[in-house]
């Protein structure tokens, strides 16, 4: 990827960079295949963040070796949905929220790209802090879930900056491999995946709070 050195956005993804929640999105798709006799693993959840439902089935059908039904799966998805938000014990990474009310001190404008449901998002993010983000994205409104570069794009569009002139912090490949595709600089966290899964990211950071001491992004570009 190109690189970049001033930016007038920056965008966060949400599970796994804001919002300390992919166990509980395991632990509601093991429910959901061990109701059926079949079992995933976490590390192919974590792999795997950043698709929408939809795609995430199919691949963790294959895995459990559990075939659902066409006509089934929508209530899959939404069964499973429904048990997350039961069980689903919301904190915030340490210092995520400075990152992103820093970033607005500083005059970036900020963004909330998530591939999670507008619902799922709405429990994760109460309303005070969505106030941060000038701009938010969620599952509902994309056409192709990431790896596909739409919601960072659709972001930049809210904002109504460049893609170059954005930054993205994400965690997990398919969220790094969007953020590339949309011609964006990608700062990638090791939340929930270690660096040899990070390694197409620009730069990879151990920390959120990381972020703070970035040159690149002291100041916008005016």
């Amino acid at each position: 990827m190109k690189e970049h050195t001033a930016f007038r956005a920056v965008l966060f993804d949400m599970d796994g960079v804001i919002v300390n929640s992919l166990h509980y999105h395991y632990l509601a798709w093991q429910k959901m295949f061990d109701e059926r006799g079949g079992s995933v693993s976490k590390h192919s959840v974590l792999l795997h963040e950043g698709r929408n439902s939809r795609e995430i089935l199919p691949l963790l059908m294959e895995e459990a070796g559990i075939h659902i039904p066409e006509e089934e799966r929508d209530a899959f998805i939404d069964r499973k949905r429904e048990y997350y938000r039961s069980i689903v014990s919301i904190s915030h990474y340490e210092g995520a929220f400075d990152v992103v009310y820093e970033m607005r001190r500083r005059g970036f404008l900020t963004a909330l790209v998530t591939a999670s449901a507008l619902r799922n998002m709405e429990t994760a993010i109460p309303p005070r802090r969505r106030s941060a983000f000038d701009a938010i994205v969620t599952g509902d409104e994309v056409p192709r879930a990431k790896p596909f570069p739409d919601p960072y794009l659709i972001a930049a569009r809210k904002l109504g900056v460049e893609p170059q002139e954005c930054a993205v912090i994400e965690n997990a490949p398919l969220g790094i491999e969007s953020a590339g595709k949309a011609g964006m600089y990608c700062i990638a966290v090791e939340t929930t995946l270690g660096e040899e899964f990070l390694q197409d990211a620009n730069v990879i950071v151990q920390s959120i709070r990381d972020v703070l001491s970035m040159e690149i992004l002291r100041h916008p570009l005016s």
